[in-house]
């Protein structure tokens, strides 16, 4: 088969398309036949080093694909093979065969695009356990939610709009705004012409918001705690922009502001990402959520995919097709 690997840190070019052995499955496993794997900027940290975790040499990127399970490991009922699944694994999507544990392999409804399928379970997944178990978002609630034209802003700003609060998005594009609203922000900012944090104070009538969801890090981290008001919690899931940034204690103490990082691969080690992953892949099948697709690359162009992503081109999701 062939896979996307890199064998060093570094820029796009380190991603090689190369032929490798199939993977066999071992117990408790399920092989799968990919039609899609989804992009996500975490693989881009990744690719570069910058991300949380241990790596080895040659790494094959990628968290989460949609295809049929042709193979099972002892201990897994043979009657899945032939099933159409989403699978999430800590790596190995970038390839035309995954291997992942059986209850990572999801089943998804025949009319369940793939390119959709595998663009569901990281950016619903984050958002989710983000705005709802983490910050427990409420309705009326002011959240603000950066990057809103990205995979993880197109999922927030729907599931924060569910749970009845009013979504302020920001974006770097009249595209990426108006893409923003019709999902359900009831405001959006481009950040590159106006000074998001005056923005913000303004359409809040100078109280501010309660949740941030933030995915950039370095400078925009900074300036979203000046966005809360009392009681206010930052949820940080990223660092694209920069991994440093300074906070002040008396802030923090003065709005009773609360801080929280999350860590995606805890949720799915601990095996109650599941039932949630189940839920959605329902939720989107009958139009409840949206996902967009903005490009498809064949999966030796993994690196014009990394790179396009890189220059925020992207109105929701990046899929490589093998």
């Amino acid at each position: 088969m062939h896979a996307v690997r890199i064998h060093q840190f570094g820029d796009h070019s380190v991603l090689r398309y190369e032929e490798v052995p199939d993977p066999h499955p071992g117990a408790g496993e399920v092989r799968v036949a990919v039609q899609a794997a989804s992009i996500n900027r975490g693989d881009l940290a990744r690719r570069v080093g910058t991300y949380p975790g241990e790596l080895s040499f040659p790494l094959t990127l990628g968290w989460e694909v949609a295809g049929t399970i042709d193979a099972v490991g002892d201990g897994v009922d043979p009657r899945r093979i032939g099933e159409r699944v989403v699978a999430v694994a800590m790596s190995g999507g970038y390839a035309e065969k995954l291997l992942t544990a059986d209850v990572g392999a999801v089943p998804i409804p025949d009319a369940l695009d793939d390119d959709v399928a595998a663009a569901i379970p990281v950016v619903f997944l984050t958002a989710w356990y983000g705005l709802v178990t983490t910050a427990k978002v409420r309705p009326n609630e002011w959240v603000l939610v950066h990057a809103g034209a990205s995979g993880v802003g197109m999922a927030a700003i729907q599931i924060a709009a569910r749970c009845g609060a009013r979504v302020v998005a920001t974006a770097s594009t009249a595209a990426k705004q108006q893409f923003a609203r019709r999902l359900g922000a009831a405001a959006t900012i481009n950040y590159t012409e106006r000074d998001f944090v005056e923005e913000v104070w303004q359409l809040t009538d100078r109280a501010g918001v309660d949740v941030v969801l933030e995915s950039v890090g370095g400078e925009i981290f900074e300036q979203s705690l000046d966005v809360l008001r009392l009681n206010g919690r930052l949820i940080t899931v990223g660092n694209t922009a920069g991994k440093t940034a300074s906070v002040d204690p008396t802030a923090l103490i003065r709005n009773n502001l609360s801080l929280h990082g999350l860590y995606l691969a805890e949720w799915i080690r601990s095996g109650s990402a599941w039932p949630v992953l189940h839920e959605f892949i329902q939720r989107v099948a009958d139009g409840s959520y949206a996902v967009c697709i903005d490009q498809q690359f064949p999966l030796r162009e993994a690196g014009a995919a990394h790179r396009y992503l890189e220059q925020r081109k992207n109105i929701g999701k990046i899929v490589l097709r093998p």
